[in-house]
Parts: C-alpha cells; sequence; structure tokens
C-alpha cells in the first residue's frame, strides 16, 4: 500500500468496547467508547459473499494507513462515514517501519 501524507484525508474513530462483569461473573459488552479520531488513508479492496448454511453475508475487507501509533488493540473497532469496520488481523507498521500503521478491516453489508 504506498501512502503519503497528504493521502491521509478520511477521518476515522478507533472504538473500544467497555465491558463489565454480569451477576455470574462474566464478561459483557456494554457499549462502544470512541477513543480519539485520526486522519487516515480508507482503501476498499475485496468485496465476497460468505456463503453459510442459510445465510448469506455479504463483506467488504477494507486496508487503513495511518501515522505509526501503539494503542490500538485488535479488539477495537473503526467508524468511518457512517460504516462499522471489525478489524481481522493485529495492525503492523507499513515496511516495518514506524512511520505507517496499517490495519486489515471487514465490514459487514446488511441487506435491505
Amino acid at each position: 500500500m504506498y501512502v503519503t501524507i497528504g493521502e491521509l484525508r478520511h477521518r476515522v474513530t478507533v472504538e473500544r468496547a467497555v465491558t463489565e462483569l454480569d451477576d455470574a461473573g462474566n464478561l459483557i459488552t456494554t457499549e462502544w467508547q470512541p477513543m480519539f479520531t485520526v486522519w487516515a488513508k480508507v482503501l476498499p479492496y475485496s468485496a465476497t459473499i460468505k456463503d453459510g448454511a442459510t445465510e448469506q453475508a455479504p463483506e467488504v475487507g477494507y486496508r487503513i494507513a495511518m501515522r505509526y501509533r501503539t494503542d490500538i488493540l485488535v479488539t477495537d473497532r473503526l467508524r468511518w462515514e457512517g460504516k462499522t469496520l471489525l478489524l481481522v488481523a493485529p495492525p503492523y507498521g507499513k515496511d516495518g517501519k514506524r512511520e505507517y500503521l496499517i490495519l486489515e478491516a471487514k465490514e459487514l453489508v446488511e441487506d435491505g
């Protein structure tokens, strides 16, 4: 993925799940809290239809580049232009350097 600083023109919000313990001691997710918003380059790169036993789930894959940072977890999710993107792999540095961070994400598309 080729990235220059001028191409970071999309606003992406990173959200993290707030978890609590229920009465039985199980972790439950209560809400998603916005952590921070950054400038990024967002590229859709694939679209597939996953055909399960009884259900088809259209899915769009995205690759997101932003300035390098170390506070993003694979359990976080991204909000971009009204879409919710789920991370599918741990974030990694572009070319092994600490200049840009690359995120692989997917969006489940609902029919309607």
